[in-house]
């Protein structure tokens, strides 16, 4: 995947920490696995996450549990500046790719009332999941509640407001699905055999 030779590591067996980087609280790092230098990798009190053999966290990511857990699959990638939160639970499975800047929270301010402030009113919190296989361009925005089918793309800057099926692709703010990979696979086998 990359070379960590040259490196300045702390060797946790087969895992890789950068010196640079904050690992703090329950966390589980898998064989293989690599958090960069300037990474934060924080499971608060009570709280843990667990990052899958061969997955890495680059430079600038903020992964933070702040009252959930996150579970971050084998082989996934998260790529520099993306901020990561578990409020209502994180699930990311394997093989995901996640690109730069990246914002993923699993929770929304309640402002119901006008009487009170928004920072007063509290959170919901329902979750996040991501599906095996996916693909989150560049600047993509996931909001509670959400569940991002197997195979699935989201288009660079997307917001993901509402779930996305397995193998669908998806752009916009909000997302909407604007194809399915199936099909363009199925269309490009014709065009071969053609």
């Amino acid at each position: 995947m990359f070379s960590l030779r040259g490196k300045i590591c702390r060797r946790l067996g087969w895992r890789c920490v950068d010196l640079g980087a904050k690992v703090r609280g329950e966390v589980r790092i898998g064989p293989g696995a690599y958090v960069g230098a300037g990474a934060e990798v924080v499971a608060w009190r009570g709280d843990n996450i667990s990052l899958g053999e061969q997955s890495y966290v680059l430079r600038g990511a903020l992964i933070h549990t702040y009252g959930g857990n996150i579970r971050i699959g084998r082989r996934t990638g998260i790529n520099p500046y993306c901020v990561l939160y578990g409020h209502g639970g994180l699930e990311i499975g394997d093989d995901v790719l996640i690109a730069t800047s990246c914002v993923i929270i699993p929770a929304n301010h309640n402002f119901d009332r006008l009487d009170v402030p928004i920072n007063q009113q509290g959170l919901t919190c329902k979750g996040i999941q991501i599906e095996d296989n996916v693909w989150l361009g560049a600047h993509v925005t996931v909001l509670d509640g959400v569940r991002i089918g197997r195979g699935a793309v989201i288009g660079a800057g997307a917001v993901v407001t509402k779930d996305i099926p397995a193998e669908a692709i998806a752009v916009g703010v909000p997302a909407r699905v604007i194809g399915s990979r199936r099909t363009a696979a199925l269309a490009d086998a014709v065009k071969a055999a053609l």
